[in-house]
């Protein structure tokens, strides 16, 4: 069920030759609209990211993202029936666990990759993305809420399948109950429960389960990045440092680095 439209959502990943990189396809009424995962083709929202083209939008597009970044799984085509991807727990690990399920393959030819080629800074109100050269993904987080539960927390890591899977597929989304509530009230969110997200009141968690992890909260923001910073279409190498950021933030410091070439594409054979 989408927690947007509250309607019932279908996906199918599809296994695609190599180059030809993530393709999103919205099977509307047997008349299918293809949306290639380029930067162009994104829209970095409050709360979510999505891919755009013509007159057709898929919401929620980042976790699943996120696992294929996170597993270095660049050709796929992805069928939705509906208008947003399915948030399931908030976290990308049924994306990761069905993925590993089924098996990917390993082609043997170079990847696509794309460089940064100098410092970059990126600034929207107290969001901050900073953007370096390095020859592999590092990511580092911060985040502060005025909340008893999440405070000031950080987090960093290099980015790889294990490490993906170990330390950031599991961290779900997370949301306060009374923003959550308004949402509800005015149509906003016609679907979901507290199986979609971690949600919080005053004092703590609501969700009976409580917490995977203390800092599970910065580590979704962590897999958010992931996610967004694989929408310029194939994995991306540099040490990214995010302070206090969103995905809008995210797709705004891409979209900005593309247009004045401070990006590079690049072939690598792992």
């Amino acid at each position: 069920e989408g927690i947007y439209t509250g309607k019932e959502i279908k996906v199918e990943l599809e296994p695609a030759e190599p180059d030809t990189g993530i393709v999103f396809i919205k099977m509307d009424n047997g008349n299918p609209t293809e949306i290639p995962l380029q930067i162009e083709n994104v829209i970095g929202l409050s709360g979510a990211t999505a891919v755009t083209y013509q007159d057709k939008t898929i919401y929620l597009v980042e976790h699943l993202l996120s696992a294929l970044h996170g597993l270095q799984i660049d050709n796929l085509r992805i069928k939705i029936w509906g208008d947003e991807i399915p948030l399931f727990d908030g976290s990308a690990s049924l994306w990761v666990k069905e993925i590993q399920k089924i098996g990917y393959a390993l082609f043997p030819v170079p990847k696509r990759k794309i460089r940064i080629l100098k410092r970059y800074e990126y600034q929207n109100g107290i969001g901050k993305i900073i953007f370096e050269p390095a020859n592999k993904l590092f990511i580092s987080a911060k985040i502060e809420y005025e909340h008893p539960l999440i405070g000031t927390q950080e987090f960093s890591l290099e980015v790889n399948p294990l490490n993906y899977i170990k330390e950031i597929a599991f961290a779900r989304t997370f949301g306060f109950k009374d923003i959550i509530s308004e949402r509800i009230s005015k149509g906003i969110i016609k679907g979901g429960s507290l199986e979609n997200a971690i949600v919080l009141d005053e004092k703590g968690v609501v969700n009976p389960e409580g917490l995977r992890t203390k800092d599970e909260f910065v580590r979704h923001k962590v897999l958010d990045l992931i996610g967004d910073l694989f929408t310029l279409g194939c994995s991306i190498v540099g040490k990214i440092t995010a302070i206090y950021s969103h995905h809008k933030l995210h797709t705004e410091a891409l979209k900005t680095m593309y247009l004045a070439n401070l990006l590079e594409e690049f072939t690598a054979t792992s």
